[in-house]
């Protein structure tokens, strides 16, 4: 098989997997609820941390990373692929848990899923945004944190790894992951910069 062969059954294999949504799974095992009837509806990490117990919001999250980051892991040591086949893995889990296949390709914001793949690729930058992201958003904001939280740590992730030794290859399919998951937030993210009088004026004229 050729090289975007394999490019092609790698972001297949990460969509097939990034589908599974385990904030809907953990939510109905341990509640009997759905996700989607709670909080903000969002199938995600934040949503089961608010409306279901910290403790499985967190492995609700850890699992999601694991999406992309464990599969990137198996086949770097198993196969001898590129890197852009390995990132094909990470970038269609992203999509699979926006787009999952086995809920109606209506999923959650695959912030967790792309810090799976970010972990594999850059964990030096993403170390160090973690704790600019923490400093900023606990010390500083101290608000919105679901939005501001991933957000601020995925565009510090992405302009970090600018300034490190990597591949061009890596840094181009980090900032393509990173540049989906910013795009899946958007609406989150315009309603920072939006008065809510200006918000709701703006919801009326729709």
């Amino acid at each position: 098989m050729n090289e975007i062969g394999i490019d092609v059954v790698c972001l297949i294999l990460g969509y097939l997997i990034g589908s599974i949504l385990f904030a809907h799974l953990i939510t109905k095992i341990i509640s009997g609820k759905n996700i989607r009837d709670l909080g903000n509806h969002n199938p995600g990490a934040y949503n089961v941390y608010a409306q279901v117990s910290k403790f499985w919001g967190v492995m609700s999250g850890i699992l999601d990373a694991v999406k992309a980051i464990v599969p990137m892991l198996i086949a770097n040591y198993f196969f001898e692929i590129s890197n852009i086949a390995l990132a094909c893995l990470g970038i269609g889990a992203v999509i699979g848990h926006h787009y999952p296949l086995y809920y109606h390709f209506k999923g959650g914001r695959s912030a967790s899923t792309l810090l799976g793949m970010f972990l594999y690729f850059i964990p030096i930058e993403l170390g160090v945004a973690f704790v600019v992201d923490a400093i900023l958003v606990f010390g500083f904001i101290r608000k919105r944190y679901a939005v501001w939280g991933p957000s601020i740590l995925i565009a510090l992730s992405l302009v970090l790894c600018l300034f490190f030794h990597h591949p061009i290859e890596i840094k181009l399919m980090v900032w393509v992951g990173g540049l989906i998951v910013l795009w899946f937030n958007r609406d989150g993210l315009q309603n920072l910069f939006i008065k809510p009088g200006v918000k709701e004026k703006l919801s009326h004229q729709s």
